[in-house]
């Protein structure tokens, strides 16, 4: 696996996840009809810190959800779809958590912290292993006028050098179900090695 040099050691369960990834996907909610997005991540550990800073950013597409071939790489859905306004937003931080020693499966606990300019901050918790992890929400705070979120769940896999995730929230009085699935590329420099990501 390769290790950015920034990276703090107690952090290198997240190497896979370090980096620029470009791609899009499909959203669709109770109260959402489905459409095609695009999504820019950055994954950054050039701070040198105990955690990866993380800068999400979601445009939905000028084309219709059925235009997205979900067997298609990430950044082929990137290069054939066109942005239109931005969706969403989100900027934070993820770290494996340092008081919990590695589990006999081999996971790693992890916290994030993620910030929307829509009104919510989340802290999350969940496991990573290998080339997977899964957050939950475990506390939610709303600001006065901010979106009417609960909670939230995460999944992502590294397969076939791309990153697949999923979104899944209890939102707007509606229960716990998807939101946003989708897939992304990593954005590689001309000699193989990953593309830094400047802050946004």
């Amino acid at each position: 696996m390769d290790i950015p040099d920034d990276l703090a050691p107690e952090n290198y369960p997240l190497a896979w996840l370090v980096g620029c990834w470009h791609g899009g996907g499909v959203l669709e909610y109770e109260n959402v009809p489905a459409a095609a997005y695009l999504h820019e991540l950055h994954i950054d550990a050039s701070d040198g810190g105990p955690y990866v800073y993380i800068n999400s950013r979601i445009w939905l597409a000028n084309e219709p959800a059925s235009d997205v071939n979900k067997e298609c790489s990430g950044i082929s859905t990137w290069e054939q779809l066109g942005k239109r306004e931005l969706w969403s937003a989100a900027a934070g931080y993820l770290r494996v958590n340092p008081t919990v020693d590695q589990q006999s499966d081999g996971s790693y606990a992890l916290e994030a912290m993620l910030a929307s300019p829509a009104g919510t901050s989340q802290i999350l918790v969940g496991l990573v292993r290998g080339g997977q992890l899964h957050v939950v929400t475990d506390v939610l705070a709303r600001s006065a006028a901010g979106a009417n979120v609960n909670s939230a769940a995460i999944r992502a896999r590294h397969i076939d050098s791309d990153l697949l995730y999923s979104y899944d929230m209890e939102a707007f009085g509606f229960p716990m179900s998807s939101y946003m699935a989708g897939r992304l590329t990593r954005q590689m420099n001309a000699d193989g090695s990953k593309t830094r990501c400047g802050r946004q």
